[in-house]
C-alpha cells in the first residue's frame, strides 16, 4: 500500500530517536523507534512495543489530531484559528484538509508498529525472552492494532487492511479497501487473538484482558450487538474494586488524579514527550494557544448544575477587559503531561446503558436506567426522568455529550446512530450536514499516492 508505505517512510526519517529505559513503560524517555530497526532480543522487542505505544500517543493520534475529529464536529466547539479546523466546526469536510490526512498517516504508521511486533516477536530466539513475554508483547500489539483499525473504521469506513510489516515502496501490496463490515471483523479476530494472550491483571497504561474486554464493548456497540455490548461492559463494571466512578467528578483527570480508578485505558506522558491537546486548548494566561475552545451555547450547558452537574470541572475561565473567556479544562497541567484517556468505566456504564435500552431493559434497578443514573449521580445531577425507550436512548445520547466533552466520542455517537443531520442542524441552521458526511473523506494525499485507494462516495470532486 503505498498510502502506508509513503507516510511511513516520510514521517519516520524525521522521527526516529531511540533511547533506553530502565521500566518497560517509561515512555516519556523512550522516543519513536522506527519500524525498520531489527527485532532480534528481549531488549529490542521492548523497544519496538514502546514505539507502538508511542505512536498511539502521538500528536497526530490520541496526542491531539485523532480526538479533535471527535468533538471539532460536535456542534459544542468554536475555532478560534483560520484553515481546516474551521471547516470541521461547520461539517463542511473536505479531502484536502490536512487534518484528516495527519491522523489517517499517524494511525498508519501505528497499525505498521503493531504489526512488526506481530510479526518478528515470536521468531526472537533469546532465552531471556520467554514464551509468556512473546505472547504479552504479540497481545499489547494486537489490542492496539484493533484500536487503530477500529478507530480507521469508525471514522472512514471500510479501510484497506494491512497485516504484515512495510519497510519499502517495492514491497507495497497491491490492496483494495475492505468494507465496514470485513474491517470490524479484523478488529475482532484482533481482540479474540489478544485476550488469548493477555493477563487478566490490572494496567492502566499496558494493554491487559481488561482492556480487551472494554474495546470490544465499544466494538460491539458500534455494530449494534446489544446483548454482546452489555456482556463485556458488564466484565469491567463487575470489577468494583478496580474500576470506580470517582466523585467528585473533576477527581478522575484534575489534581494529582493520574491513572484514578476511573481509567480503564490511558497514555502517559511528560515534560519531554508532552501532550499536544494542552497547548491548544488552553488559554494564553495559562500558557495556551487557544486555537478550540467551548462555544458559548456549549459553556451554558456545562455550567447549568441541572444539566452539568460536576462536569462544569471540564471548563475553565480567564476574565479579561471585563469579560469572561472560557476554554476547556480537561488538558490543564503545566508542563503538558495530562494522559490522553482511551477507556473509562463512565463510558462502559453508558455503553451499557444504551445496550440494555436497545434490549428493552429499561429498569432503575437492573437495566438501563440503573447505569444511565450511575453517571448522573456521580456527576451530583437527580435520576433521570425518562421512562420510554426512545426517551432514554435520547438522555443516554445527551449524558455521553456531557461526559466525554473534549474527549473522542461526540461526532462519532452522533455518526453511528445516524443523527448527526437532526441534531446538529437543529442546534445551529448555518450548519448543513450531508448524508455522505456521516463518513470523513479519504485524504486526497493519500489517494494521489496510492490509486488502488478509493474515495467515499460524495467527495470526488472535492
Amino acid at each position: 500500500m503505498k498510502t502506508l508505505k509513503h507516510t511511513i517512510l516520510s514521517l519516520l526519517i524525521i522521527s526516529i530517536s531511540i533511547s533506553s529505559c530502565k521500566k518497560f513503560l517509561n515512555i516519556e524517555s523512550v522516543n519513536a523507534v522506527s519500524d525498520e530497526n531489527p527485532i532480534f532480543d528481549k531488549g529490542s522487542s521492548e523497544t519496538a512495543l514502546r514505539g507502538v505505544y508511542r505512536q498511539l500517543a502521538s500528536a497526530g493520534y490520541y496526542g491531539e489530531g485523532y480526538v479533535t475529529l471527535g468533538y471539532f464536529p460536535s456542534g459544542d466547539i468554536k475555532n478560534l484559528t483560520t484553515g481546516g479546523a474551521a471547516n470541521l466546526v461547520n461539517v463542511n469536510f473536505r479531502a484536502d484538509d490536512t487534518n484528516f490526512n495527519t491522523a489517517w498517516s499517524a494511525i498508519y504508521i501505528a497499525i505498521n508498529r503493531a504489526n512488526n511486533v506481530i510479526t518478528k516477536v515470536p521468531k526472537v530466539q533469546d532465552p531471556s525472552l520467554t514464551q509468556q513475554l512473546k505472547d504479552q508483547y504479540v497481545g499489547e500489539a494486537k489490542l492496539i492494532r484493533a484500536l487503530a483499525y477500529f478507530d480507521l473504521a469508525r471514522a472512514w469506513g471500510g479501510v484497506q487492511i494491512i497485516l504484515e510489516p512495510t519497510t519499502s515502496l517495492e514491497q507495497r501490496p497491491a490492496v483494495k479497501r475492505s468494507t465496514l463490515d470485513q474491517t470490524y471483523d479484523q478488529v475482532l479476530k484482533d481482540l479474540e487473538d489478544a485476550e488469548t494472550l493477555l493477563p487478566n491483571t490490572l494496567n492502566r497504561i499496558r494493554a491487559t484482558k481488561r482492556t480487551v474486554w472494554a474495546l470490544r464493548a465499544r466494538l460491539h456497540l458500534y455494530r449494534k450487538q446489544w446483548a454482546l455490548a452489555e456482556e463485556y461492559a458488564s466484565k469491567l463494571i463487575s470489577l468494583s474494586a478496580d474500576y470506580t466512578l470517582v466523585k467528585p467528578y473533576s477527581a478522575w483527570f484534575a489534581g494529582n488524579a493520574v491513572g484514578t480508578s476511573e481509567s480503564v485505558f490511558e497514555l502517559e506522558y511528560s515534560a519531554i514527550n508532552p501532550s499536544a491537546i494542552r497547548a491548544q486548548m488552553q488559554h494564553p494566561t495559562n500558557g495556551g494557544t487557544y486555537r478550540y475552545a467551548p462555544n458559548d451555547r456549549f459553556v451554558q450547558l456545562l455550567n447549568d448544575p441541572n444539566v452539568s452537574g460536576g462536569r462544569k470541572a471540564l471548563i475553565g475561565s480567564v476574565t479579561q477587559g471585563g469579560t469572561t473567556i472560557w476554554f476547556g479544562n480537561l488538558y490543564y497541567r503545566l508542563p503538558a503531561t495530562d494522559p490522553a484517556y482511551i477507556l473509562r468505566i463512565a463510558e462502559l456504564y453508558l455503553i451499557r446503558a444504551e445496550a440494555r435500552a436497545q434490549l428493552e431493559n429499561l429498569s432503575a434497578s437492573t437495566g438501563a436506567l440503573y447505569d444511565l443514573n450511575k453517571v448522573r449521580e456521580r456527576a451530583e445531577l437527580a435520576p433521570s426522568a425518562a421512562t420510554t425507550k426512545n426517551d432514554i436512548l435520547l438522555a443516554i445520547e445527551n449524558e455521553r455529550r456531557l461526559e466525554f466533552a473534549f474527549e473522542a466520542h461526540r461526532w462519532f455517537d452522533l455518526a453511528r446512530t445516524g443523527r448527526a443531520k437532526t441534531v446538529l442542524e437543529a442546534l445551529d441552521q448555518n450548519t448543513k450536514v450531508a448524508d455522505y458526511e456521516y463518513l470523513f473523506p479519504i485524504p486526497i494525499t493519500q489517494i494521489q499516492l496510492d490509486h488502488s485507494l478509493e474515495q467515499n462516495p460524495g467527495y470526488a470532486g472535492n
